[in-house]
């Protein structure tokens, strides 16, 4: 049994819907999955309803960007209760302000002698989180370059002519927060992209992150062991046990560094489930506390 607890949908910068992708996970043989869309939980309904009709078991997941030391560090909610108002109320202000920078990646873009429209960018995003992807989508439309990594590597990189920075973003300690606030469970994703080691550790023992994404498409070999140790080392440290996770970060098969389909990047179904009996032990001390 195979799971995949990392992708996107329409609702953010994936590129099929979420009852489409749910489509896709059932054709590569996966059992359990989790939606996690950045900063938004808008197609996780839609989600869980396809899986139920696919025998398929999806998790209410969420993806929040945060800042820290310069870096744009990623921090995944597991089983976070989308009705929460006050967390939604928080997500929604998130969206406004992706909005806004949005509207000034046009006008730098503008600069540059490249001319969109935010209904070119907008036709990408199905009502959810507005991105940099959707914002490549609607380049490559226009025929101002071939495809997304061009994309970011002339216009939409950190240092190119239409990055934006965004004007306020979570620590990781506010965003573990907010996700406990919700219910969720907290994990750091893809960590191979940061080197924030003795950060993590931090987290771990001063804010509650419950565990680690170790399995990512983009993680060799050897950065796996390493967060396996990580890991390891932390839960003797604190008594603890850490949740180990992974998925492929799927947003549609022509993204990321390295392009692959769905089902490449899995991690084992016990795993998953590991995962399910910590959210269910989760929900069930809030309901009892």
């Amino acid at each position: 049994m195979q799971a995949d607890l990392h992708m996107h949908s329409t609702a953010s910068d994936g590129g099929y819907s979420p009852a489409k992708l749910m489509e896709k996970c059932k054709e590569a043989g996966l059992h359990i999955v989790a939606l996690t869309d950045h900063d938004t939980t808008n197609g996780v309904k839609e989600a869980q309803a396809a899986g139920k009709q696919l025998n398929l078991t999806v998790i209410p997941g969420i993806e929040l960007s945060t800042k820290w030391k310069g870096k744009s560090v990623h921090m995944l909610g597991y089983g976070v209760n989308i009705e929460d108002a006050a967390f939604q109320e928080v997500l929604e202000g998130q969206r406004q302000m992706r909005n806004k920078r949005m509207e000034v990646m046009l006008e730098r873009l503008q600069g540059a002698g490249v001319t969109l429209q935010e209904e070119d960018v907008l036709r990408y995003v199905d009502g959810g989180s507005v991105g940099r992807p959707h914002v490549a989508k609607a380049l490559i439309d226009r025929g101002y370059v071939k495809e997304v990594s061009e994309a970011f590597d002339k216009y939409l990189g950190e240092g190119k002519p239409a990055y934006v920075s965004k004007a306020k973003e979570f620590t990781p300690e506010e965003a573990i927060s907010l996700i406990h606030k919700a219910g969720g469970l907290a994990v750091v994703a893809h960590p191979g992209y940061y080197g924030l080691d003795e950060d993590i550790e931090k987290w771990v023992h001063q804010s509650g992150l419950d565990g680690v994404e170790i399995e990512h498409r983009d993680h060799d070999p050897e950065e796996r062991k390493h967060y396996e140790k990580l890991t390891s080392k932390l839960e003797k440290e604190t008594n603890k046990t850490l949740l180990r996770t992974g998925g492929s970060d799927f947003h549609h098969e022509e993204y990321g560094r390295k392009k692959e389909p769905l089902g490449v990047t899995t991690i084992s179904g016990e795993k998953a489930e590991i995962l399910l009996r910590a959210i269910e032990k989760r929900h069930s001390s809030q309901t009892s506390g």
